[in-house]
């Protein structure tokens, strides 16, 4: 499981199914919890699993901090998203859209208006561009033998 954690406009992957011992230690030390009641203290938004959450995902990307520089994080600075292996980023966009997040996909619709063609309009004056076709430079598969 990927968590994409967001803080502070600064976005971190961490990769939830590995924890080193050392992390499993710290975890433990800094929040007395064990790796499995963490991860179900973070389904419960607990601050201090969310915390280590964040302290984690930090020292893994290589940023030097002590754990108690995260007191003054303001929870509403905090995004946590689990992102399920092998789902398409979109594929989770769809979701939160479906469940009424206008946030996600928010933008102009790049379909063109009924009865337009989507293409610029020419005045007569010069010529309009025409998309050249695309070609693959990769081989094609041969079968083998």
């Amino acid at each position: 499981m990927i968590i994409k954690l967001t803080v502070q406009g600064a976005v971190y992957d961490v990769d939830a199914q590995r924890l080193l011992l050392a992390e499993a230690r710290e975890l433990k030390t800094f929040t007395g919890f064990t790796p499995p009641r963490w991860f179900a203290a973070l389904d419960d938004a607990d601050p201090d699993a969310t915390a280590y959450l964040i302290y984690l995902a930090k020292k893994r990307a290589g940023e030097a901090l002590r754990y108690s520089d995260l007191d003054t994080v303001d929870y509403a600075d905090i995004e946590v998203e689990i992102v399920e292996p092998g789902a398409p980023e979109g594929e989770a966009q769809a979701e939160a859209a479906a469940a009424g997040d206008d946030a996600v996909g928010a933008g102009p619709d790049p379909t063109p208006a009924s009865g337009h063609s989507g293409t610029t309009p020419n005045d007569g004056t010069g010529s309009t561009s025409v998309p050249s076709p695309t070609v693959s430079s990769t081989p094609q598969p041969t079968s083998a033998p």
